[in-house]
This record gives structure tokens, C-alpha cells and sequence, in this order.
């Protein structure tokens, strides 16, 4: 079933429950006022042929000679009829369309009236139920007359005076003019219903269809899309201004999304295939070189050094190939201990004392320990790539500056630099595997452009976030923010004075002024 069909037909039961709770309502609110209004015409009728009664301490009179009761004259089957018997039961009095029915005139016995009885005694001036009745409403207008004497079946006197201890008055309407007015308000109501669900199933299936348009205009769309370009159009959204604009522009961007991703994928697999060919190449050539003639053994010892700094090449870029594959979900951080920052980055600086820009770090600390739980062999593979590339894109003797500062909650690793800078456009992308920067290219500076990515995806693992700010031919900024290590309190080493988790290839200090001294 199409979402169109469902939506009408959701639409449609919806209106018909509503049609039919309206319509019974009607019916039921109708049919109590026409039941309130005859009642009431009863207690009319009754209190008329009350007033026309004489109660007396010893007896009541009825003369309608003297008091000549007009109701009843009309023999039609919506008028009232009444009646008056002696307290034995015996027929006194009764209106004109009661002893003389007209034509088909429904009988005055049994059911389909609505009836009220009432008993007026000497001495009570007031009328009071018959029996233990206190409301009769329904039930055979008259009863049993003696001898089975029924009005049209006699004919009474004219003068019909009586003198006795009491009379019963009897008042009745025929419930046949209330129910045909509820068989007609009935079937109006159930054409009128008909009428107005058919024409809303017509008109709300035509404006199901136009509000639902744009999906099926998407989904067209969507279907025309080639499953493997990078480019070209999106689905087409109809600027409706509603949830389902919103939703097309929601999937055009996720098809923008995964197009990116793609494309991406595409680059990263052309790049890695090309600098995994670089080192291969050359060692292929060297080798080849090395073959075409007989050669001394400091050749070949050239030739295989050659052949081993290209393999650790190719080993690493490897190695930051299969990391950067991993899931973060497969990815855990191994033997995490908490450190104070400063401290370590003192101690891992140590490590650098042999680098041809060693003179040119600095490092400054805040007042205070920076305690963070993190592994030291990443932390400082970290701090490794951040450093060397602010020294591969630094003049030598400009400063590089090492800091670490504490912000609320979060210790933070800072490396500066007064370097070439990158270019707000080159920013969101330096931490995409294989990006080189243009001013990187041109300079000809070493690398692949998998350092920052790995620094990147280290510092997430480690549970902070790296930061970059640069402004092209004045530096750029790294920083890495790690959480806080609450204090345990327990007196413990925090790793302030340890030293580097890898063997140092020189030994240094760092002064007191901040300066790294080989």
C-alpha cells in the first residue's frame, strides 16, 4: 500500500468515526428533546384538566358543560388525548379525537404512547400519582374499562356532569410523530454523512497525493543519481517550506556526505598506493643497480643501507596505514598511567638533545601539577610529530616553544612555532591522511602527510582533542587538550620526574630559563 493510500485511508476512518460520534450524538440529543418536549406538553395538558376540576371536603365536581375543555379536538395523531374515570374506573369523560379517532388513527391501547396518570380526591386540592406510581410515562393509555367499554366503542352522554369522592385524569401523546421525525433526521443525517465523506476521500485523496509530491519527486530523483559519481546533481528538493524540505535537504546532506567520503576513500587509496610505490621503486633501482656488475663491499654496503632506510620508510608508513584503518571501537588505549604533563615533557625533551634544531626549543611550564592519565609511548609519539613538524616548517634558529598550561579542568600541550604558516583554507584539511600543504610541496620539505593524522587520532584515544591556530608567514600554533587527572590523595608518584618511555639518543638539560641546552 502506498503512503498516499495510507494517509487517506487514515484520513478517511478518522472522519467516518467522527461522522458517526456526531451523527449519534445528534440522534441521542434529539431524541430527549422530543421526549422533554412531550413531556412537558403532558404536564401542561394535566394541569388544565386540573384546574377544570371543583374539589370539594366531601367530594369534586366535574362539569365540562361549564367548563369546556378545547383539547383533543383535532384528531391528528400528534394531538393529545385525555380521559377522566370515577375511582372505580367507570368512564366519565374523554376528548373528541379519543371517542371519535379519526382515519388511520393508530389504537388508543398498548404501547407507542407516552402516558401520565393522575388521581385528584375530595379534600386534596392537589393531583397525586395513582398507586404507588410516582411518574408513569409509558404503558396503554387507558386500561381496562368495565364491561371492556373503550372510548369509540360507546357513546357518552351529553351531559357528562359528575359528583363523587375523586376522578382519574389521564393524559397521553403517541410516540409515532417523535420517532418519524428521528427516522428522518436519521436518514439526513446518514446521506448528508455519505455525501461528505465521499467528497473528502475524493478531494483529500487529490491533496494526499500534491502534499506527498515531493517525496516521489525525491525518490525519482534518488533512483536517476549515479551510485558511483562523485559530482553531479542531488535529489530534487521542492522548496515547500515544511518537515519535507527539511528532509530533503537532511539527505542531501548525507548524499553530500558519503559523496565526500567516497571521494576521500578514492584519494587515500591513490595516495597510499603512490608512497608505498616511492619506497619500493627505490629500492627496486638500487638493487637493480647494484646487480648489473660485480661491485666492492662498501657498494653494496651502501646499496643495502639504502635498502634498509627505505624498508623502515615503508615499515612505518605501513604501520600508520593499518592504525588509520582500525575502528575507533577496535582501537584501546594500552597500560595508561597518570603523569604530570610538565614534568614528563621536560623529561621527554631530553630525548631531542641530538637534533640539529635543539637550540631552538623551549620549554615553559605554569605554576602547579598538570596530572593526566595517559600512555607516556603515545603521549610522546604525540608530541614527536607536532615537534617535528614545526621544525621541518620553521626556519633553523627560530624558536619552537614547548608549554603546558592548566585551564579549569583540562591540562593543555602547546607547540609554537615561527614558521611558514598555514592558510585558513589548507586548516580543515592538514589532518587529512596524505595532505601536504602547498607551501609544504614547494619547499620540498620531507613526509607523507600521515603525522598529523596519527597525532590526531592518538590524542583521541588518549580522550582529548587537538586544536590548530596559524596565520600564513608568521607560525602556527598546536595545541593538545587533555582532562585533568582528579588527585587521589594517597601520597602516590604522578610520573613527575620519569624518564622517557624510549631509549634517549643524547642527554640534555633544560634550563631555568626554559631553553633547552644540549
Amino acid at each position: 500500500m502506498s503512503l498516499t493510500n495510507r494517509v487517506s485511508l487514515f484520513f478517511l476512518t478518522a472522519l467516518g468515526l467522527v461522522l458517526v460520534g456526531f451523527s449519534a450524538a445528534l440522534y441521542f440529543l434529539a431524541d430527549h428533546h422530543l421526549h422533554s418536549r412531550a413531556d412537558h406538553r403532558l404536564d401542561t395538558a394535566l394541569q388544565t384538566l386540573v384546574a377544570a376540576i371543583e374539589v370539594h371536603p366531601d367530594d369534586v365536581e366535574w362539569e365540562p358543560l361549564e367548563r369546556h375543555i378545547t383539547m383533543g379536538d383535532d384528531p391528528g395523531p400528534d394531538q393529545l388525548r385525555w380521559s377522566v374515570h370515577d375511582l372505580n374506573g367507570k368512564l366519565l369523560d374523554c376528548s373528541p379525537n379519543l371517542e371519535k379517532p379519526g382515519e388511520g388513527t393508530e389504537p388508543t391501547t398498548g404501547s407507542g404512547w407516552r402516558v401520565l396518570t393522575r388521581r385528584v380526591r375530595a379534600g386534596n386540592f392537589a393531583a397525586e400519582p395513582l398507586g404507588d406510581e410516582t411518574a408513569p410515562r409509558r404503558g396503554p393509555l387507558l386500561g381496562d374499562f368495565p364491561g371492556g367499554e373503550m372510548p369509540g366503542a360507546v357513546r357518552l352522554p351529553h351531559d357528562r356532569t359528575y359528583h363523587g369522592a375523586g376522578v382519574v385524569l389521564t393524559v397521553a401523546v403517541a410516540d409515532a410523530p417523535a420517532a418519524a421525525e428521528l427516522r428522518h433526521l436519521t436518514l439526513a443525517m446518514a446521506g448528508i454523512s455519505a455525501v461528505i465523506w465521499l467528497t473528502a476521500a475524493f478531494w483529500g485523496r487529490l491533496l494526499c497525493r500534491r502534499a506527498l509530491a515531493p517525496i516521489a519527486k525525491m525518490a525519482a530523483s534518488a533512483r536517476s543519481v549515479p551510485r558511483t559519481a562523485t559530482d553531479g546533481p542531488l535529489l530534487d528538493v521542492s522548496p515547500s517550506r515544511d518537515e519535507l524540505e527539511d528532509l530533503g535537504r537532511a539527505f542531501n546532506d548525507l548524499l553530500a556526505d558519503l559523496r565526500l567520503s567516497l571521494e576521500r576513500q578514492h584519494r587515500f587509496t591513490g595516495d597510499a598506493s603512490h608512497q608505498l610505490r616511492t619506497p619500493l621503486a627505490a629500492m627496486l633501482a638500487s638493487v637493480e643497480v647494484s646487480l648489473r656488475q660485480v661491485r666492492s663491499p662498501a657498494e653494496y654496503q651502501r646499496v643495502l643501507g639504502v635498502v634498509q632506510r627505505r624498508g623502515v620508510q615503508l615499515r612505518q608508513i605501513i604501520e600508520s596505514l593499518l592504525f588509520l584503518a582500525r575502528a575507533e571501537s577496535d582501537c584501546h588505549l594500552p597500560d595508561a598511567e597518570t603523569i604530570d604533563l610538565a614534568g614528563w615533557c621536560r623529561s621527554w625533551l631530553n630525548s631531542w638533545a641530538d637534533h640539529p634544531r635543539a637550540s631552538d626549543l623551549a620549554f615553559h611550564t605554569g605554576e602547579g601539577a598538570a596530572p593526566v592519565r595517559a600512555n607516556p609511548a603515545l603521549l610522546g609519539q604525540v608530541l614527536d610529530n607536532l615537534l617535528d613538524n614545526a621544525c621541518k616548517y620553521s626556519e633553523a634558529g627560530s624558536p619552537v616553544v614547548v608549554s603546558v598550561e592548566t585551564e579549569g579542568a583540562e591540562a593543555v600541550l602547546v607547540v609554537s612555532d615561527r614558521g611558514c604558516g598555514i592558510t585558513p583554507d589548507e586548516l580543515p584539511l592538514i589532518c587529512e591522511p596524505f595532505f601536504r600543504s602547498a607551501q609544504s610541496r614547494w619547499t620540498g620539505a620531507r613526509g607523507v602527510g600521515l603525522g598529523l593524522t596519527v597525532a590526531r587520532r592518538l590524542i583521541t584515544l588518549l580522550g582529548g582533542r587537538l586544536d590548530v591556530q596559524s596565520e600564513p608567514g608568521h607560525g602556527s600554533q598546536f595545541r593538545v587538550t587533555l582532562p585533568v587527572e582528579p588527585s587521589s590523595g594517597d601520597g602516590r608518584d604522578t610520573g613527575a620526574g620519569k624518564a622517557p618511555e624510549r631509549p634517549e639518543v643524547g642527554v640534555g638539560q633544560v634550563s631555568e630559563e626554559g631553553i633547552y641546552m644540549p
